[in-house]
């Protein structure tokens, strides 16, 4: 298998002969009013939704299967695992996958740069894994 990318927007279109259109992409988050801190694990509604969008493709024939991954949020310094979810990436028929996973609402701890991290077949950093950041104001 092959990650071929990882983002966050808030738009995605489906277009002729098996494109995607993407808007507003974006890596940073203004999630409080001026002069307002955010309270340590409050849950901040996200109008519109933050989508999180991952795209990977078979290279071997091997990779023509039904992978478990793992969709996880990690705060500020990358230690601590805020949320995470578990799905799986069919490829039997397909030579690629495109994952779309809407997120209406988030914990933050604070402000800071999230990671936001997909790991194919549960491998973690060691296998095929892919990144978008997200810093929070």
């Amino acid at each position: 298998m092959r990650h071929d990318w990882t983002l966050i927007c808030t738009e995605v279109e489906y277009q002729q002969y098996g494109t995607i259109g993407l808007g507003n992409v974006f890596n940073r988050l203004r999630v409080s009013e001026p002069g307002r801190s955010l309270a340590l694990g409050e849950l901040v509604p996200l109008d519109p939704p933050i989508l999180l969008v991952s795209h990977w493709t078979v290279e071997f024939e091997s990779d023509k299967r039904v992978h478990p991954a793992i969709v996880q949020l990690l705060a500020p310094g990358g230690d601590t695992v805020i949320w995470e979810d578990k799905l799986e990436f069919d490829l039997r028929e397909s030579l690629s996958f495109r994952m779309i996973y809407a997120l209406p609402s988030l914990k933050f701890l604070g402000q800071g740069i999230y990671e936001f991290q997909v790991f194919l077949d549960t491998l973690g950093p060691i296998g095929e894994w892919g990144r978008a950041c997200l810093t929070v104001d």
